[in-house]
């Protein structure tokens, strides 16, 4: 079995009639249990990437293969696929009038037509996991960022992904509860989830990444491991970008 869980082949998206350019021809794979960081400055397209790799952005033009099938084929029914990639944003996209439980428990029931009790009882366990088990009546407006943060990954969780792509999760947070989210991040790397992650934490990036990726301009720039990254970077523009966010 191939172990390329992702391959992207000349991933372009342009906006404005073609003159801007948000993605200007990708190429990568990721591989099955894998962590992939990508860094880069603002609007130089991570985003955009991360968010077409389940094709909430729709590519111009390009290949975005996983588990072997162009989910870009028009032909390619994406809701199936979405299910298996798990979405956490910046903001945390929780349902306000619903109980934490019922916003973890609605979409395995309703999409993967789990029976309630078994949907509420994986939810409990993905709750206590992230040390929120006491809350699971509590609603969202009840909850402080980091808590509603860690909610929106076990909502993710609860659908049994194969992938969990994170966009900026903790840049909405105050800086006490980055830690918390980071940590329950850090737990799933560890136990071997694929991730790709957008994120301006460098530290996290060093520690948990097998891949680090520097984008600018809507292109990769640059990658390799953590040390060669951060210790070793080839490219004036990524030394100049370490030189002012480390």
């Amino acid at each position: 079995m191939n172990d390329n869980i992702i391959k992207v082949c000349g991933l372009k998206k342009h906006f404005v009639g073609g003159t801007v350019k948000a993605l200007d021809g990708i190429d990568l794979e990721i591989k099955r249990g894998e962590v992939i960081v990508i860094i880069g400055p603002s609007g130089c397209g991570k985003s955009t990437f991360l968010r077409s790799l389940n094709l909430l952005e729709k590519p111009t033009s390009g290949n975005i293969f996983f588990n072997g099938v162009d989910i870009n084929d028009p032909k390619v029914d994406i809701n199936t696929h979405r299910q298996k990639m798990g979405m956490v944003f910046q903001q945390f996209n929780l349902f306000p009038h619903l109980s934490i439980r019922k916003n973890i428990t609605l979409a395995p029931i309703k999409l993967l037509k789990k029976p309630k009790e078994t949907a509420e009882k994986e939810a409990m366990s993905l709750l206590k996991r992230v040390g929120l088990e006491d809350r699971a009546e509590a609603y969202p407006s009840q909850l402080s960022g980091g808590q509603k943060q860690r909610i929106a990954i076990v909502r993710a969780l609860a659908m049994d992904p194969e992938v969990m792509l994170f966009d900026e999760p903790t840049s909405a947070l105050d800086p006490e509860m980055v830690g918390e989210v980071l940590d329950v991040m850090k737990e799933l790397a560890q136990e071997g989830m694929t991730m790709a992650v957008v994120t301006h934490e460098m530290g996290f990036a060093k520690e948990v990444a097998d891949r680090v990726i520097f984008m600018d301009g809507g292109k990769i720039e640059e990658m390799g491991t953590p040390e060669e990254i951060f210790g070793n970077p080839k490219s004036p523009r990524l030394r100049d970008f370490l030189g002012k966010v480390l």
